[in-house]
């Protein structure tokens, strides 16, 4: 019986955009993503911004008001031509440019007295399995860089942690649209995989909760 499954709460989060671009992917995808598409989610969407200084207020005032039973953050990757389902949040901040705010630490730590790196704690290997099968490349990532999205799984986790919290967390890392690689005249033409296949793997992500 439809009506007796028990729905979870989703929160889905996606950057604004960064360096220099107009266009987030994860914007895009988040946008696309309808709770209509899903019978036993509860969802929750919340655009975050590229600040180091402002993502861990933010991130630990929406676990605290929604208390999800997951989260699926969303992040953009250029360089890449496959979709990544980040494995690690290390307790870096280590900018390769400015964040939107105009900050770019160099070298420092997230939590001084925090771990060393956190595993996230959803099962990447399930959630990668369920985007092979959707027809969209992608593959386990065990480096998430240094820069707000790695900052940002930091502050989940380490939330998520010192409450003792059962929310599971994961990390999505999208390529450019194909269409953002071809309009970028002024610079080399970037690996890239187009929107649609991009909302079929984070579709592929939310069916596969469990």
């Amino acid at each position: 019986n439809l009506y007796n499954i028990a729905m979870k709460k989703v929160l889905l989060t996606a950057f604004e955009p960064f360096g220099g671009r107009g266009v987030n992917p994860a914007l895009q995808v988040m946008a696309a993503i309808k709770p209509t598409m899903f019978r036993n989610l509860s969802l929750y969407k919340a655009a975050l911004p590229v600040s180091g200084k402002a993502i861990g207020p933010k991130i630990r005032s929406l676990i605290d008001g929604l208390k999800p039973d997951y989260i699926v953050s969303l992040g953009m990757a250029e360089g890449e031509a496959a979709v990544r389902v980040e494995r690690f949040a290390l307790n870096i901040r280590d900018y390769r440019i400015k964040d939107n705010d105009g900050w770019r630490p160099e070298g420092t730590l997230i939590h001084p007295a925090g771990p060393a790196a956190y595993f996230v704690n959803c099962d990447t290997a399930r959630l990668t399995a369920a985007i092979a099968k959707a027809g969209v490349p992608v593959y386990v990532s065990n480096h998430a860089g240094t820069y707000v999205c790695n900052n940002l799984m930091y502050e989940a986790m380490h939330a998520i942690a010192t409450a003792g919290l059962k929310t599971k967390f994961a990390f999505i890392h999208l390529p450019l649209t194909t269409t953002m690689a071809a309009a970028e005249k002024n610079r080399a033409i970037q690996p890239s995989l187009p929107l649609e296949l991009q909302i079929k793997a984070a579709v592929a992500v939310l069916k596969a909760l469990k």
